[in-house]
Formats: structure tokens, sequence, C-alpha cells
């Protein structure tokens, strides 16, 4: 009868990432590097979290999907108001309908901003079609339709035309995990890293950290390596996408003897 096999916990905890940051920085040993980043100092959550929003800051420009998600916001409003001037925004605070604020619609507060926003006939189990106009700069002024149609994001609010019916609105998003905190009995240190092998990139961002308030030289060798172990958990969001079903026909027709010659498209494919 074998050994059973080993239970790999998807996630890692913030301590295991910051023994991997003390191993690298010599200060597993007390004697070569100093106690500096345990967790019981007033600067090492602080230290930490700064890495967590670096390391998240970096995936997020190579377009990593775990920082990517969706929401749906069902029956906006309607907006009352048929000035073609007057536009409508929501926010993490709630829905401006053109005249008030109605706070039971609103975007989740882990959105940092849009990347593409459908809307629908709201009640209709509807296809979403194509996504809103990103509108750059500025939206000009149109007469209210069924949807939307354009948006534009500025001041941390997604601004539309208003629309004569309730819609619902899909968004997609580009989200960032919030700082490590202590929460009820749970230290902050024990909380779960939500990002699946990372511990490396994000040990390294923590002697980022750590270099940088001590003006080490080694800080630029740990922001490189950091960098390079973020690009390779991005390399996984590359190796699904381009994963295929696609398979190219042969030259000389199907293999399967009905093929009439080199090139010939004649066969039954």
């Amino acid at each position: 009868m074998g050994l059973p096999p080993l239970a790999i916990a998807p996630y890692h905890s913030v301590n295991s990432v910051l023994d991997t940051a003390r191993v690298r920085m010599n200060d597993a040993i007390q004697q070569l590097g100093g106690d500096i980043l345990q967790n019981t100092q007033s600067f090492t959550q602080n230290m930490t979290n700064n890495a967590w929003l670096r390391l998240q800051q970096f995936l997020a420009n190579l377009g990593y999907t775990r920082l990517t998600d969706e929401v749906v916001i069902n029956a906006l409003p309607v907006c009352p108001v048929i000035d073609p001037a007057v536009q409508c925004w929501i926010d993490w605070t709630g829905f401006f309908d053109g005249t008030q604020i109605w706070n039971a619609y609103a975007l989740p507060g882990k959105c940092s901003f849009p990347l593409r926003i459908w809307d629908r006939v709201s009640g209709h189990n509807a296809g979403w079609g194509e996504p809103l106009m990103n509108i750059m700069d500025g939206m000009p002024a149109r007469y209210k339709h069924s949807r939307n149609g354009i948006f534009e994001y500025r001041n941390d609010k997604i601004y539309m035309p208003g629309t004569v019916i309730p819609v619902d609105l899909r968004v997609r998003f580009a989200q960032f995990f919030p700082d490590f905190e202590t929460q009820g009995l749970t230290e902050w240190f024990d909380q779960k890293v939500p990002i699946v092998g990372c511990r490396d990139a994000f040990a390294d961002y923590i002697c980022v950290e750590a270099s940088d308030g001590r003006d080490d030289v080694d800080s630029q060798m740990f922001k490189s390596r950091a960098e390079g172990e973020a690009k390779l958990i991005f390399n996984r969001d590359v190796r699904l996408k381009n994963r295929s079903n696609v398979r190219r026909h042969p030259r000389s027709g199907p293999r399967n003897g009905r093929g009439l010659g080199y090139g010939n498209n004649s066969g039954n494919w």
C-alpha cells in the first residue's frame, strides 16, 4: 500500500511568503541579516502590502486574467430627463439617473476600472450583443434610447447617456485585491494570498521594499528577479490562451482515401 498523495494548498499564506523573503535576505539567520521581516515588527505589514500592490500592478500591466472579473447589475433605472446633455453614471457608491442617486445599484468595491461594458433590455433574457463603444474624449449629446450604446470612464465613474427603459449592465473590469489586514481572530500574516504560485515573486517584491528602505545594493537584483518570476505567473495565461482545437488540413486532401490529389479540396472534409 503506497503513501497517500500530498495535499497541496492552492494558496500560500502571507507568513510562508515572509519566511521565503527572510531566507533570501539572510534574515532567517539573525547573526547575518538581523531580525528585520518578523511579522511582529510594526513596519512589516506595511512593507508586505506595498509589495503586494507592486506585484499586482506588474501583473495587471501584463494583462493577467486573475486580476479580471465581471459583474452584472440588473434593471438600472431609466433616465427621467430627456435632455441629451444629461448623462448618467455608475460608480462604487451608486447609480445616478440624471436626477438622483440609487445606492442599490453600484460597482463592486474591488473594481479598479472597466475593460468592457455591455447592456441589454432588462427582463427579456436577451443576449448581450456588441459591447458599448468606449468614447475617449467626451461623449456626444444624444437622445435617450432603449440601449446606452456608448460610455466614457472618467473621475472613477462610468458615464452613459441613460435609457428610456430599464437595462441590465454587464461590466468586465480590472480588479486589485485588498491589503492584508487582521480580520477577527485571523491575523494579517495568516491570510491566504489569492494568486496561485506567486510566493517567489511576492517574496522578492518584499525584499525590494526592505532593500529600498536600507538603500541596499541588492534592491535592483531583487526587483529584476521579482519581475521575471511574475512573468512566469503570467505565462500560465499565455499557455491557456494558446491552446486550440484547430488543426491544419493536409495539403493533399483528407486522409480517408477520397482526396483527389495535391491541393485538391474535392474530398469529404
